[in-house]
């Protein structure tokens, strides 16, 4: 596991392993205002949505759907007497892996990628498109949210458990596979804004020094400076390498 945050003060990205599960949360950076009705913060979610994961993903006769689903509701139960989620509150992309007898098992909800590393150099990533489609046919920050966690929309962990439900899900073979990464989307920036990396030349680096891919990450960000608007300068960049 590897994580920079984006400032000092606080990183909403959560990763963590236990047994023979993986899970790697980032923090949704939503205004303020479309979480004003919580008073807990963006980390404190997703790192307890984390822990909250793991540990129901330890039950090999659970699902990871749900798991997850049973982790969201746990931590609803946590805050909801004391805030008002239904007028807004933090959430979390999720990715999770568990090894399976010769298969491993991933969870995929919203826009944080699986990289699924083949011995012989292929990557498939798996990740959830449904947020790029939302924000490339609306115009405007509420018209996004006011699709997320809605049919037709984009779905994350929040506080609705039904969003468990539209997580992707699959299993692959144990022996074609070298290395799973789970990365947050401050990493895949190398790909999909930068463009000095592909899927398969990010994985080959974050299996040899993933340090390195985000020091070169922050350099390439710092370079660009004000070209970078209206994007952030950084994001928090996290990878979580399971190894067969």
């Amino acid at each position: 596991m590897t994580t920079d945050a984006a400032t000092p003060a606080r990183n909403e990205d959560a990763a963590g392993a236990l047994g023979e599960t993986a899970v790697m949360l980032d923090g949704a950076g939503v205004p303020p205002r479309f979480r004003a009705g919580c008073e807990h913060s963006v980390a404190w979610f997703s790192h307890t949505l984390a822990a909250q994961l793991l540990l129901r993903a330890q039950d090999r006769s659970v699902g990871l759907r749900e798991a997850l689903a049973g982790a969201i509701e746990a931590v609803r139960d946590l805050h909801e007497d004391g805030c008002d989620l239904e007028a807004g509150g933090p959430s979390a992309t999720v990715l999770a892996v568990r090894r399976a007898g010769e298969h491993l098992e991933h969870l995929v909800l919203c826009d944080s990628s699986l990289l699924l590393q083949s011995p012989g150099g292929g990557v498939e990533r798996v990740t959830d498109s449904r947020i790029d489609e939302v924000v490339r046919s609306e115009t405007g920050t509420d018209a996004i949210e006011a699709r997320r966690n809605r049919e037709g929309g984009f779905w994350v962990a929040r506080h609705e458990v039904e969003a468990a439900d539209e997580a992707i899900i699959g299993r692959t073979e144990l022996t074609g596979l070298e290395a799973a990464h789970l990365v947050s989307d401050g990493i895949t920036r190398t790909i999909d804004l930068l463009g000095t990396h592909t899927a398969q030349t990010l994985a080959a680096d974050l299996l040899t020094d993933p340090r390195d891919v985000i020091d070169q990450l922050r350099a390439h960000e710092r370079a660009l400076g004000e070209q970078w608007r209206p994007r952030k300068l950084h994001d928090d960049a996290t990878v979580v390498t399971f190894l067969p």
